[in-house]
């Protein structure tokens, strides 16, 4: 078939477009790393032809997308939400992406011209829309969605098929869409800052054909999370839990599937099952726990600080717990309350740990930490002290390790079986072969998983606990079996009464920590790793 005059005329434009500079199709998303949380994109998505693209409409970037061009669909866009009505463009023209055609200056999207045939320069490395023309039960579906921004130019980008993945037709006016409304409503009420939003999709392996050829890959999965980090911490039980990070996920496949929702964590070990991972899955650095979601607290107790404890306000956990091993004899109190943090509370003006009063349901303790009705429902999982009271000799200091800021939820019988044993041997070890002070940091790494209370995740239950020491100090005259663990030695375990502890080096723990949390690269346990100078 003769192609119209129109076409060679486009054809000529596009072969010219291709002798300028490239501007916004990389391998880095340099110029729009600002739509990405702390300007990190996501980790851990593979494909065979992956180009970056930093969206451009109107000379102006609007959003970030990695496309895939072997399968012609975007593995995923990430934008920042903008609070709207929820109303839709009704005017906006289908674009293509230059950027994919041609190294254009201005790499702005263009609508796509109206010929009888799209130029082959521009389908051959991306979705047109003749693709969906005989997609029969498939309608576009954006990845970010208009009802998503407020600003004219910000809404019309969003129509682009490079942002663009075949639905289901019926999944995505039954399931898609209300969710996509859900999360809008739900971050136009209760966030209060930007709101970094990253939605993406699996390949199912299938594709839709044209003339008999695959075009346009089929995602299996649609996924969307959302990191806010200024929330509303007033907001609703059944919202609370959601901030600042939460995701969702469902198959392309009818209306018998809802969207499930599920904390960021359960979300990114969903997506490292697909195929089309590449190793651990990263959405948002650091998971989305910024710095101010951290307490550094002293436990204070009696007008004296104990110990510190790095505490998580937001999964209401502590991350680690440290403090100076005291030699003791491995005795416990029975007589101590169960104590809340003060410094986590607007009802105490005293820094001193308190008990928790006998009515405290309606005093908000449970905003920012755990309570003990987070502990009584939660059948699967006991309290597990991180500075355990066997590790103190001074009443006292006994006493401050009953704080739930100090305590995490392991799996019942794990604290008998396992833990507890290496408490008692590392309490051992230290009485007999540390001369000077020992400084011991316990810790965690969490798993996604969570004790429900009122139907909200409301504590976090960690995947391994961890623990290290640190004796300058010591006896250099112990036998070899022990010798090796001086100055500093470490260990951890699962959170699993079946489990074994592990007992390693101080560097061999921290490349396993760096495996399972968000470490920066000078991650330190002990500063010098608690190798002197003298003994180097």
């Amino acid at each position: 078939m003769m192609r119209p005059l129109s076409s060679y005329v486009w054809i000529l434009c596009l072969l010219m477009m291709s002798l300028r500079g490239d501007t916004s199709v990389a391998s880095t998303f340099r110029d729009c790393s600002h739509f990405f949380y702390m300007q990190t994109p996501p980790v851990g998505m593979t494909g065979s032809s992956l180009r970056r693209i930093c969206q451009r409409y109107a000379n102006e970037a609007r959003y970030a997308t990695l496309y895939d061009g072997a399968r012609r669909l975007p593995l995923y866009s990430a934008y920042i939400f903008k609070k709207s009505d929820g109303k839709r463009r009704m005017d906006t023209p289908w674009m293509y992406e230059p950027q994919l055609v041609s190294k254009d200056a201005s790499g702005s999207m263009r609508a796509i011209p109206l010929t009888d045939d799209t130029p082959p320069l521009i389908q051959d490395g991306q979705a047109v829309l003749e693709d969906y023309t005989d997609a029969v039960g498939y309608r576009r579906a954006p990845l970010n969605p208009d009802l998503h921004q407020s600003d004219p130019g910000d809404k019309s980008s969003t129509y682009t098929l490079t942002n663009v993945v075949p639905l289901k037709e019926d999944f995505l006016a039954a399931s898609w869409s209300p969710y996509q409304d859900l999360i809008r409503r739900r971050l136009n009420n209760f966030c209060h800052g930007p709101a970094f939003v990253v939605t993406g999709v699996t390949d199912s392996g299938m594709s839709i054909q044209r003339d008999n050829l695959d075009r346009l890959a089929i995602p299996r999965h649609v996924w969307l999370a959302y990191c806010c980090p200024r929330f509303d911490h007033n907001s609703p039980y059944e919202v609370r839990f959601m901030f600042p990070s939460y995701g969702g996920y469902a198959p392309n496949e009818g209306t018998e599937h809802s969207v499930a929702e599920l904390p960021l964590k359960m979300l990114e070990s969903f997506l490292k099952s697909q195929k089309d991972a590449d190793g651990d899955v990263t959405i948002f650095s650091q998971g989305c726990v910024s710095e101010s979601s951290f307490k550094k607290k002293r436990e204070s107790y009696n007008q004296k600080a104990r110990y510190v404890t790095l505490y998580n306000t937001v999964e209401r956990i502590p991350v680690y717990s440290a403090y100076v091993f005291k030699r003791s004899e491995g005795e416990r109190c029975i007589d101590i309350p169960w104590m809340y943090e003060p410094q986590l509370s607007t009802y105490s003006d005293t820094a001193d740990m308190q008990p928790f009063p006998q009515d405290y349901i309606h005093m908000n303790f449970d905003d920012m930490q755990a309570t003990l009705d987070d502990y009584n429902n939660a059948i699967m999982y006991e309290r597990g002290a991180l500075n355990p009271e066997v590790h103190q000799h001074d009443h006292d200091d006994k006493s401050a390790t009953y704080t739930l800021t100090n305590v995490v939820p392991v799996v019942s019988g794990f604290v008998s079986t396992v833990w507890r044993k290496q408490e008692d041997a590392l309490r051992k070890r230290l009485n007999n072969y540390c001369l000077g002070k020992a400084y011991i940091v316990t810790g965690v790494t969490t798993s996604g998983k969570y004790i429900n209370w009122r139907n909200m995740k409301r504590v976090a239950v960690p995947s391994y606990l961890w623990s290290a020491y640190c004796c300058m100090d010591y006896d250099h005259s112990i036998p070899y079996n022990e010798r090796y663990m001086f100055p500093a030695f470490a260990h951890y375990a699962l959170n699993s009464k079946s489990s074994e502890v592990v007992e390693v080096s101080i560097q061999q723990l921290k490349e396993f920590l760096k495996k399972k949390m968000f470490v920066d690269s000078n991650f330190q346990i002990f500063a010098g790793d608690c190798v002197s100078d003298k003994y180097s």
